[in-house]
Parts: C-alpha cells; sequence; structure tokens
C-alpha cells in the first residue's frame, strides 16, 4: 500500500485568527482541535522544563519561527498569508499539537473565497500554490517530530461551510438545502459570503470577501485598554483573547472589568460587518438561510437575528469550515 492510502484524513482550517482541525484518528474516532494563530520569526528560547528541546521552534528556508501564545505574534493580516511559510508552520504546529506527529496524513484545506475564485473560476495558479507551499518541509526541533504530509487537496472555506451545513455526519443530506443559502464565514482578517444555489452553483454576484474580521476587534480592544489605562503596552494574544472572551484583563498582578469596552467595541464591529454582507446579499429576501459560521459567529452572537427572518447561526460554528472540509474529502471519496 502506498502512503497516501495509509495516509489518516486530516481538513485544517488554517484561518488568520485560529487554526482549527478536524479529522481522524488512528482508532477512527473525530479528533477536533484548535489553536491561536501566534507565531513569528526567529528563536524565542521557549525551552521545555523535561529538558526535551525548545517549544514550538520550527526550522525552514526561511529561518526558523516560534509558535507560542506567550510570545508577541506577527500580524498574520497580510494578503499572502495562505501561501506563507508561517501558515505553513501554523499548519505543522497543529498537525504535532492534535497527535499526529509521526503519522502520515491526507490535508484537505482551504482558501477564502476572493483567493479560490477568480473572475468566477478557479483560481487554479493559487490552489497549486497553496497546495506546493504545505508539500514543503518543517523541522520541529524538538523530539516529536513532524507530521508525514502525503497529500494536500485544497477547496473553497465558505463553500465547506455549506457542505457542513448540507451534510450530517453519515453524509446525508439535510432536507433544508434547497433553493439559495448565503454562507457567512467571520474569520480572523475576512468576513466571507459565498451563495450557494441548490448545491450546484456559487452565485459570485452575492459573494465575496470583506477585509473585516475577529483581529479588528482584537486591535480595537488593545487600544482602547491602552487608553483606558494610560499605557502603550502589546499584549500577547492570549491576553487579548481572554479579555474579549471573559471581560477581564489582569494588568499589575489584578484583574481590571473591561467588559463594557469590550461589548462597544463588538456591536460596532458586528453593525459594519451586518452592513458589508447588505452590500452583497441585499435584504437576504430570496435566500432560504444566512448561515453564519466561523469565529467571530461564535463571538458576534447577535449577528444572527439582525437577519430576523432567515439568519441561523450554525451549531459549532468555530469548527464549521474544518468539519465541510473533512466531510467534502469523504464524500468525494465514496465516488
Amino acid at each position: 500500500m502506498s502512503d497516501n492510502e495509509n495516509s489518516l484524513l486530516v481538513a485544517i482550517d488554517d484561518g488568520y485568527a485560529q487554526t482549527k482541525l478536524y479529522g481522524e484518528g488512528p482508532d477512527g474516532k473525530p479528533v477536533r482541535y484548535c489553536m491561536r494563530s501566534s507565531v513569528r520569526p526567529g528563536r524565542y528560547g521557549l525551552g521545555s522544563i523535561s529538558g526535551t528541546g525548545s517549544v514550538g521552534l520550527y526550522d525552514t528556508e526561511d529561518g526558523p519561527f516560534t509558535v507560542s501564545e506567550d510570545v508577541e505574534a506577527e500580524d498574520t493580516k497580510f494578503d499572502g498569508f495562505h501561501l506563507s511559510t508561517m501558515n505553513r508552520v501554523l499548519v505543522n504546529h497543529a498537525l504535532v499539537g492534535a497527535g499526529y506527529a509521526g503519522k502520515s496524513v491526507s490535508i484537505m484545506t482551504g482558501l477564502p473565497v476572493a483567493d479560490f475564485f477568480l473572475n468566477g473560476f478557479r483560481d487554479e495558479d493559487k490552489i497549486a500554490a497553496k497546495r506546493a507551499n504545505l508539500m514543503k518541509p518543517v523541522t520541529p526541533t524538538d523530539e516529536e517530530g513532524a507530521a508525514r504530509i502525503a497529500e494536500v487537496r485544497v477547496g473553497c472555506q465558505a463553500v465547506a461551510a455549506w457542505v457542513d451545513y448540507a451534510l450530517d455526519d453519515d453524509l446525508n443530506e439535510r432536507g433544508d438545502i434547497e433553493g439559495a443559502v448565503a454562507i457567512v464565514d467571520i474569520g480572523g482578517r475576512t468576513t466571507d459570503i459565498a451563495t450557494v444555489i441548490g448545491g450546484q452553483s456559487v452565485d459570485h454576484a452575492r459573494s465575496g470577501t470583506a477585509n473585516i474580521g475577529v483581529l479588528d476587534v482584537y486591535r480595537a480592544v488593545e487600544s482602547g485598554i491602552n487608553a483606558r489605562f494610560k499605557i502603550r503596552d502589546r499584549f500577547a494574544i492570549k491576553v487579548i483573547d481572554r479579555a474579549v472572551r471573559e471581560g477581564k484583563i489582569r494588568l499589575w498582578s489584578k484583574d481590571h472589568d473591561v467588559s463594557e469596552l469590550v461589548a462597544e467595541v463588538v456591536k460596532e464591529h458586528e453593525s459594519k460587518i451586518a452592513r458589508e454582507i447588505e452590500r452583497r446579499i441585499g435584504s437576504g429576501a430570496t435566500l432560504s438561510a444566512v448561515v453564519f459560521v466561523g469565529g467571530g459567529s461564535a463571538l458576534f452572537k447577535n449577528i444572527a437575528g439582525l437577519f430576523e427572518h432567515n439568519g441561523v447561526m450554525a451549531e459549532d460554528p468555530e469548527y464549521a469550515n474544518a468539519r465541510g472540509l473533512y466531510k467534502y474529502a469523504r464524500y468525494q471519496a465514496k465516488g
């Protein structure tokens, strides 16, 4: 048997803010893993207490990278992120974190709508570049080693979320997918809208990508905290993530309530995203559903209600892309 035939299927939603993985384990049970996309070039000396090597340190042809929530992350909001060495390091770190070190994996991953399509057609050059990038090796400096990537396939992220909405875990069609459905994927840097008609075609006139997402909330919250406490600090992403999720930040060994500040920022950006959606789908009156997925949908809990007639919050929205990519790969394998 070839390495491909023995490989475990793993779907990866490699976002600007989070890297999420949904795959099959050696025991046949599903594996879920999520981490913040916190990475920067260079060696940052985070050593294992047990002395087994540096934690989260990877060597690449572009030099070393450190993946850790305990270092100040480099901004991932740049146009070439999905084809970058930085992205490849994050994907490999997620595979190791999920327990695939030393195992052969077949990866199904995705690109945002604006990168996957070009003038209504698949952007084959960008898809090939994404595949080639992830097939290049990275070398962890600790003793666990990396996963062996035998194959990489690339789909469209928001369309993958439609697959998750359309198919149950046994790959049977759900009963509510007729007509046009808009999938709104609120991610770290972008909000992707993909309008799928009857499961057969993408309505490009009502699809697209807006450059607004969760990381804009994080930056605004960080700025607000600095202004409120009269400081000029840069915070590790896990610090701001806690402030956004719990409404608290620890400064000078004391927790401070920033829930009102966070609520104002979230409300402002929720309105901005809603306007971007309306620019593409209008009122949504002719759609069967407007389905919200992605990590941002978990943050903007009220956004589906702004589309009161057909807004739907997906079940477990943070994993919708990864789970949809996984289902799509399994559906293809069935023939």
